[in-house]
């Protein structure tokens, strides 16, 4: 613990958590405000959406991602600068396109099951509890995907990671099963969840192919 607050990077972190937050739910709280009421939302949906049967117990690995999400950056900061630096930059700087997209075409989901259809249990009303304070709005691309796409192909090719091939297996699994849950939960259409997958791993190539060339040059 005391390493950890002694890292330079960690108010670097910090900041970047909060600015996350602070965006996302200044822009949630906007787009169910009378400041987007005379736009055009856009719903997102497809066929294989309806082929999709609501399961509360995917809620298990959809919550996980609160925990993966700030637990995978401070790993690789005390890990690897290397691969914090590459994670923060295909995370955020994912999350600054999706939230520039969310302004310029808003966009939301009609997905989501009635109480009544739901089953009465601890995970079911968890998911209830989300619905109140989270509309659905602002889905597309997916930032639960977008992040969970971005652990897992920096653990994948973490080079201080390369001999752990368990490890990086079971973190590649578990973000899969996570980006799977968000249509299992209603949380996120089939399109939201191609269109996060896409964002991460588009930034993560440019992010290689800038490296690489900058490393050729010497």
């Amino acid at each position: 613990m005391k390493k950890l607050f002694q890292d330079k990077y960690f108010g670097l972190l910090i900041g970047l958590l909060l600015a996350y937050l602070a965006l996302f739910f200044t822009l949630d709280f906007a787009s169910a405000s009378s400041l987007f009421a005379d736009r055009q939302r856009h719903i997102i949906h497809c066929a294989l959406d309806d082929l999709i049967p609501f399961n509360e117990w995917f809620a298990i690995p959809y919550f996980i991602w609160f925990l993966a999400f700030p637990g995978s950056l401070l790993f690789f900061m005390l890990l690897d600068k290397r691969d914090f630096f590459d994670l923060c930059l295909v995370v955020f700087g994912g999350a600054v396109f999706c939230f520039a997209v969310y302004l310029l075409w808003p966009n939301g989901l009609q997905l989501r099951p009635e109480p009544a259809e739901l089953n009465d249990n601890l995970l079911s009303r968890l998911l209830q509890l989300v619905w109140l304070v989270d509309a659905p709005n602002n889905v597309c691309p997916s930032l639960h995907v977008s992040i969970s796409c971005a652990i897992g192909l920096v653990t994948w090719h973490s080079a201080r990671l390369q001999p752990y091939l368990g490890l990086r297996l079971a973190v590649v699994g578990l973000m899969l099963l996570i980006c799977v849950s968000t249509v299992f939960v209603k949380q996120h259409s089939v399109l939201d969840v191609a269109a996060g997958i896409l964002l991460s791993s588009i930034l993560y190539l440019l992010l290689k192919e800038v490296v690489n060339r900058g490393q050729s040059r010497y």
